[in-house]
């Protein structure tokens, strides 16, 4: 049983290694987009979340000033 497995997997027809390149740079370059899309998106997501706490903070200021007047 081995001997026919290794005949089996050695008499297969050699694979150009080189051949897969291109879709291994294609990965690389699709898997490094997608991770500056998502630091981009997180970056806007954490500005956003900034200027609401800070017109919060301005609403919850005139709030006390005019619960105080």
């Amino acid at each position: 049983m081995a001997l026919l497995i290794y005949l089996l997997t050695f008499m297969q027809p050699s694979v150009d290694a080189n051949r897969f390149n291109g879709y291994l740079i294609l990965g690389y370059f699709v898997m490094w987009l997608i991770v500056v899309v998502y630091i981009a998106s997180l970056a806007m997501r954490q500005r956003n979340l900034e200027k609401d706490i800070e017109l919060m903070e301005k609403i919850l200021q005139e709030d006390e000033e005019t619960a105080v007047s």
